[in-house]
């Protein structure tokens, strides 16, 4: 039988996003967007983020920088 390839619904892929996490944010915080990128995915982020066509397919828009904004948050209080 056909093996149909496991695809991410959202932009960047949750693999991409979390090498950007790790790479932006370190070990720490990266694991911790990671994990909350994965219990996010294909749930009702796909209503509530706003969804783009990438590479001819439909894809919820999640940056790292639209998860991030805390961060910069904190560090201009200090």
């Amino acid at each position: 039988s056909a093996v149909k390839k496991a695809e991410c619904p959202m932009y960047p892929s949750c693999s991409e996003y979390s090498i950007q996490c790790f790479e932006k944010h370190g070990l720490f915080v990266g694991w911790i967007m990671t994990h909350d990128r994965l219990m996010r995915c294909g749930r009702d982020e796909l209503k509530l983020s706003p969804s783009g066509i990438v590479n001819g397919k439909w894809k919820c828009i999640d940056p790292v920088g639209n998860n991030d904004f805390w961060w910069y948050e904190n560090m201009d209080k200090k």
